[in-house]
């Protein structure tokens, strides 16, 4: 959701909305923003063409969406590979392969040195991996804490970023509450018990569609997601230490 837009400046569209962008590839469209009348706003269609008014709520800004695939050796080939593969191929339906980037760490020297370099680009963040209250598992480092990754990723005036995790217990307070207060989240997302793979994925893409595709809060893409798919009622929404949705 784009607030305080202003002409000329790049957004994302859902194509959805807009019957000239109907046969487009994916589900947003990279535009700019040629009029403002209060919370509407006309953008930038192919071929020189101007859109009709649309809804400011469902117009994102930099939209970037990065797949950490924490791995185990153990378990990577049955459920870790999948989900990351499954999650990262959905996303590619939504935005341009160019903001897209599904990666794979074992260690926290290669996650920090890819995140120094690269992070900048991803507004959405997806943890895989596994995950207890405490921590997530990384194959040469073991478990790490939420306050040992906020350090981790803390990066000197980086945007703030949407964390999705998938790894199981994360969306406790001791780690999903603690991350949601770091420097560079902006909000995080995590299962409060153990989730299974197939669960995990249809969540997180049910969530990216209400969000991204239909412009809808993070809060009410969270609650439409957690309600609609069976078994992720134990996802909780956590912003700046306070739980905001999911169970108690």
């Amino acid at each position: 959701m784009a607030n305080n837009l202003q002409i000329g400046e790049t957004i994302y569209v859902p194509c959805t909305r807009v019957p000239e962008l109907a046969s487009t590839g994916t589900a947003l469209y990279r535009s700019r923003v040629s009029q403002i009348n209060g919370k509407t706003a006309k953008v930038e269609l192919p071929g020189g063409a101007e859109s009709d008014w649309i809804g400011t709520s469902l117009l994102h800004r930099d939209v970037g969406i990065l797949v950490i695939n924490i791995g185990d050796f153990e378990t990577e080939h049955t459920l870790l590979d999948p989900l990351a593969k499954s999650v990262a191929q959905f996303c590619r339906l939504l935005v341009p392969d160019d903001q897209i980037r599904q990666i794979r760490v074992r260690s926290t020297g290669e996650l920090v040195k890819f995140w120094q370099r690269e992070q900048n680009a991803y507004s959405h963040v997806i943890w895989i991996g596994h995950g207890s209250e405490n921590g997530i598992k990384f194959a040469v480092d073991g478990w790490n804490t939420a306050e040992e990754m906020a350090e981790l990723l803390r990066v000197h005036g980086a945007p703030k970023k949407l964390y999705i995790s998938l790894c199981c217990k994360t969306g406790f307070k001791s780690y999903g509450g603690t991350m949601s207060q770091a420097t560079i989240c902006n909000k995080f997302l995590g299962p409060f018990h153990s989730v299974q793979g197939a669960v995990a994925s249809q969540f997180c893409q049910t969530f990216l569609t209400s969000h991204l595709l239909e412009g809808k809060t993070v809060g009410v893409a969270f609650n439409h997601a957690r309600s609609s798919v069976p078994g992720s009622s134990s996802f909780r929404l956590w912003n700046s230490g306070k739980l905001k949705a999911g169970p108690k």
